[in-house]
């Protein structure tokens, strides 16, 4: 079988999107070594990716060739003459026009459901390649069983078509180290303890929520990771404005084996976003064995199964009383570590690969 995927996203995306492609594009090919790979990338970024695998082939545009109308839609010649069988859009789209057997992965359509935190031209712009992607293409997988809801709900899309299929996190949260080298200064932040908050610096992630909620606490720290966006400016004023400097670090942190020992290191893992398509940060605590304390949106709850700690939604008190449960230790604590440990087990990347495969070999059939 020769597949094909629209992998620009994992060369040039370092977290979400590229996260995703990588996992999914690294599990396929190491599990399934007989069938032939393609990559297709307007740009290449080794530093970010760089598969070796004999069953793996890079396909880029030609020289004096667009590069975005190639991706969108004269990727088509190259994949006639490829002679592929299948081609898979990693992240929400698909080529106009394509003739190949096609699956898409879509991630969320929080742009529909929350279009104030998305700025009018790119919601026309997501809008229409996803839902023509949905349209078109033969089979979707949808990250969640909520992204699979809304898909259905807003693009009136036949259920049997869309198959949810969880996906994994990088291999560092799983195989966990318990050492490597930090540098000296984030080994100072982590001298004292600390709740983790892992996401990106925007409005939808809810920060001012959760620093509203550790202003009302004695004790108790907080450790952001995550990409800055315009909104930082405001969680930073907020901090100014309520003296909260000393129990709030932001640490730039791109690998992710020191993420992990992060995560390890922490009192637990604090999500306080709006809504998700899944919420990989979830996962990614959960295996590295310290608490989840997450809203009790239906997304939140899917993902995190029975024993995360569960807060009612914009709710501060509530989200108070689960960071006292979690910041000391006891048994009921590490009994639903240990539950959260065993049901994590089912987010891995050979269950994705296998049953990814079976749509591809349902789809040739």
């Amino acid at each position: 079988m020769k597949i094909g995927f629209d992998a620009k996203r994992a060369f040039n995306n370092a977290t979400g999107l590229g996260n995703y492609s990588r996992s999914i594009i690294q599990s396929l090919s190491e599990n399934n070594k007989h069938h032939d790979i393609y990559l297709f990338t307007p740009t290449k970024n080794s530093s970010l990716f760089n598969p070796d695998l004999e069953n793996i082939q890079i396909i880029t545009p030609k020289k004096g060739i667009n590069k975005k109308i190639w991706r969108f839609k004269t990727i088509k010649s190259d994949l006639k003459k490829l002679d592929i069988d299948i081609f898979h859009g990693l992240s929400n789209e698909i080529p106009i026009g394509i003739q190949t057997k096609t699956v898409v992965t879509i991630h969320d359509l929080l742009f529909l459901k929350y279009p104030h935190f998305y700025n009018f031209f790119d919601r026309m712009i997501y809008k229409y390649k996803s839902k023509m992607a949905c349209q078109k293409a033969d089979k979707i997988i949808a990250i969640s069983k909520q992204t699979k809801d809304d898909i259905i709900k807003y693009y009136n899309i036949n259920p049997e078509k869309i198959h949810v299929i969880y996906q994994s996190c990088h291999k560092d949260f799983i195989n966990r180290k318990t050492e490597d080298e930090i540098e000296e200064s984030i080994q100072k932040e982590l001298k004292a303890p600390y709740f983790l908050y892992v996401g990106s610096i925007e409005k939808r992630k809810n920060l001012i929520f959760l620093l509203q909620a550790l202003k009302q606490t004695k004790n108790m720290r907080l450790i952001c990771v995550g990409y800055k966006t315009e909104y930082y400016k405001k969680v930073w004023n907020f901090i100014i404005k309520n003296n909260l400097k000393t129990k709030v670090s932001f640490l730039d942190i791109k690998k992710p084996n020191i993420l992990s020992i992060l995560y390890q290191k922490s009192r637990g893992l604090i999500y306080p976003s709006i809504d998700e398509g899944f919420g990989i940060p979830i996962i990614e605590a959960m295996y590295s064995q310290v608490p989840v304390i997450i809203s009790d949106q239906n997304v939140f709850q899917e993902i995190g199964g029975k024993d995360a700690y569960y807060f009612k939604k914009n709710n501060i008190e509530s989200l108070i009383q689960q960071m006292e449960k979690t910041w000391s230790n006891s048994t009921e604590r590490n009994n639903r570590i240990q539950k959260n440990f065993e049901y994590v087990q089912n987010f891995n990347e050979k269950k994705q690969s296998n049953e990814i495969m079976n749509i591809y070999n349902t789809l040739l059939q």
